[in-house]
């Protein structure tokens, strides 16, 4: 048997038009995976789907901090795909603001697409008996969670509610045999890390993670979902896996 073996498993992956999302789409493809790729820019999912070979892929332009359209895309594919194996919630923002100028909007703002999505998700999906006995839910945290960063105080409180959240679920949803786990990069070299690195730079702050081995590759964090999403860890729940080079030691 494969160690990762995900041959006709339907996974779910948010932010699937850039950066970890995209690749993580592009792999489970070579995995053999159908997947339900979601995210807000239709241009990006298109440009994903170019460089998947499999025909059973599936499209969704989606407003994750719209609750109804959520539950929308959720009863769709229930209905086209039956059973689900897998999700993956990638989607996320980030902000970077002093506590002068912090407000609850802004809170708002980025815990509905980094959290309350993710919540929304996982309620609407494994309520029915959709998602499949055995089957994995993976989520983006964040080195974040447990180090504190100036001026990011938004984006560090929103992946540390996501990491309590995996530890509830993974005891809610342990009769249902369905695991869920978090992943906590440091930096990523996607899209998004590279512009915080540059606006890091620009400001002059000592904020740019310092990673022993470097900066992380989003290849290697798409590998990293990959194995969560395999029978492969079948008995790995409710923990959050850090891969980032060193800069939590």
């Amino acid at each position: 048997m494969q160690i990762i073996d995900l041959r006709n498993n339907n996974i779910i992956i948010t932010g699937a038009g850039s950066g970890i999302g995209r690749e993580t789409c592009l792999l489970l493809d070579k995995l053999g995976a159908n997947v339900i790729c979601l995210d807000i820019d239709k241009n990006g999912l298109e440009e994903t789907r170019s460089g998947m070979v499999g025909q059973n892929h599936e499209q969704y332009v989606v407003d994750l901090t719209d609750e109804i359209a959520l539950k929308e895309f959720a009863d769709d594919v229930i209905l086209k795909k039956s059973l689900i194996h897998g999700l993956v919630h990638c989607a996320g923002i980030s902000s970077r603001k002093p506590l002068n100028v912090l407000k609850k909007e802004g809170f708002s703002k980025i815990m509905d697409v980094n959290f309350y999505s993710f919540v929304e998700l996982v309620k609407h999906l494994t309520k029915k008996k959709c998602f499949c006995e055995g089957g994995s839910i993976v989520v983006m945290s964040s080195i974040s969670s447990i180090k504190g960063y100036k001026a990011k105080t938004e984006y560090c409180v929103s992946k540390a509610a996501v990491d309590s959240f995996v530890r509830c679920m993974a005891l809610e949803l342990a009769s249902k045999r369905i695991r869920i786990n978090s992943i906590m990069p440091g930096e990523v070299l996607t899209p998004m890390g590279i512009k915080a690195r540059e606006m890091a730079l620009l400001s002059g702050t000592d904020e740019i993670v310092n990673q022993p081995l470097g900066p992380t590759e989003p290849y290697e964090v798409a590998n990293l979902i990959a194995f969560l999403l395999s029978q492969a860890t079948k008995t790995i729940t409710g923990t959050s896996v850090r891969i980032d080079g060193g800069a939590s030691v």
